[in-house]
């Protein structure tokens, strides 16, 4: 082989040798990013799973929140039915003392 051939199979080793470096330090870069894309991958799961657990919470607290409520009308319509009720008693004695004075008065004049 001659020099020149040699120089220029040398001169092609070493552009190798740089690519090759650099796609070598670029797959460290990417390796890296990946490691922390992977971490944050992680972290975020464990969030979304406190999440869950909260939701979760809160949907048992809406359904204790719906069956205390449904227990309070219940009770708002029983006070109303007893409210009504009481509302007829006074109405009636009401009338009853009115027509017993009306009945005394008349008494009086005779």
């Amino acid at each position: 082989m001659s020099m020149d051939k040699l120089d220029l199979l040398l001169e092609g080793m070493n552009e190798l040798r740089q690519v090759t470096r650099a796609i070598l330090d670029r797959q460290d870069e990417t390796d890296a990013k990946l490691e922390a894309l992977t971490m944050e991958v992680h972290q975020l799961k464990g969030e979304v799973a406190e999440l869950k657990r909260d939701v979760a919470e809160l949907k048992q607290e809406v359904t204790e929140l719906k069956q205390d409520v449904a227990v309070l009308k219940q009770d708002v319509a029983d006070l109303k039915d007893g409210q009504d009720r009481h509302e007829r008693v006074l109405e009636t004695l009401a009338l009853r003392a009115l027509e017993w004075n009306a009945y005394r008065l008349d008494q009086s004049r005779k």
